[in-house]
């Protein structure tokens, strides 16, 4: 399979952690206001997962379970991510390591130098799993070794206008965390002066997110 046919592909899948939406937006919501990881959070939506018949709610409920315990889960979480809709990207550009307690808490973007950055990205600004996600670096090498030219701590929302404002990728607009109302306040006063992006283009941009 080719890899555009292999994101499309698993980028179709429908996570899991979307048959308790409910709850979903709990343990969201703890991890963004808990300045300690809501560990009681985390096993109460695993025991939720595990009561639903549907084995994919339950490798994840399992995986939630092992990583709260301090257990080794790198080999489970190669065999079981692509049925949870985590794309295996090339360069490592997600691992494991970037979850924390069962939930992404780690993003790390890279630039063009790696090759599969753009797939990443796409996944991490439309994707729920991104919404657990409290530290976010962008990663290059232009200068000759590896480097973070971009470190920033929040909730997602907050990490996600960081990107379209400050680091001014546009792109990032595609994200359903921003409600049409936001989308129409940042295109009526976007500033096509200040920068090289022009209006007509943020709008193609903007048309992309589903709440537009």
């Amino acid at each position: 399979m080719d890899r555009a046919s292999y994101f499309e592909e698993i980028n179709s899948v429908t996570s899991s952690l979307l048959l308790l939406p409910d709850k979903l937006n709990t343990v969201i919501q703890a991890r963004t206001n808990d300045l300690i990881e809501p560990i009681d959070v985390y096993s109460d939506f695993a025991d939720q997962l595990l009561q639903l018949d549907n084995d994919t709610a339950k490798t994840r409920a399992a995986f939630i379970r092992m990583q709260c315990g301090g257990i080794d889960t790198e080999d489970f979480f190669e065999q079981h991510r692509e049925s949870w809709g985590i794309p295996k990207f090339e360069e490592d550009l997600l691992t494991v390591d970037d979850f924390k307690n069962g939930f992404l808490f780690t993003f790390r973007d890279h630039s063009t130098s790696w090759c599969e950055d753009g797939e990443a990205r796409d996944w991490f600004f439309k994707n729920v799993e991104a919404r657990f996600v409290r530290h976010y670096e962008f990663w290059a090498c232009d200068n000759g070794p590896e480097e973070i030219l971009l470190s920033v701590s929040g909730d997602y929302k907050s990490i996600m206008w960081i990107i379209v404002k400050d680091y001014q990728d546009y792109s990032a607009l595609a994200s359903p965390i921003f409600t049409k109302q936001e989308l129409q306040a940042f295109y009526k006063n976007f500033d096509e002066e200040k920068g090289d992006y022009d209006k007509e283009d943020l709008l193609e941009t903007i048309e992309e997110n589903p709440n537009w």
